[in-house]
């Protein structure tokens, strides 16, 4: 399990990627639903940069193991 800090200091609990992918999709459905809950759009924004920030540290990863 890992926790995630979000920009506002809450932190999310992540078991795997795919969780977090999960977690991603989820609030998406919700804020297209919900387009006027600002709490939604922001964690929203959260997961997402926090995804993008995984995803890149684990293409870095990959590129390291591969060099």
């Amino acid at each position: 399990m890992q926790f995630i800090t979000t920009s506002g200091g809450d932190e999310v609990a992540i078991m795997d990627a795919r969780e977090a992918l999960v977690i991603e999709g989820a609030l998406s459905l919700y804020v297209a639903k919900h387009r006027d809950s600002n709490i939604a759009i922001d964690a929203l924004r959260d997961v997402s940069q926090l995804n993008e920030a995984r995803e890149a540290r684990m293409d870095d990863a990959v590129e390291s193991a591969a060099a």
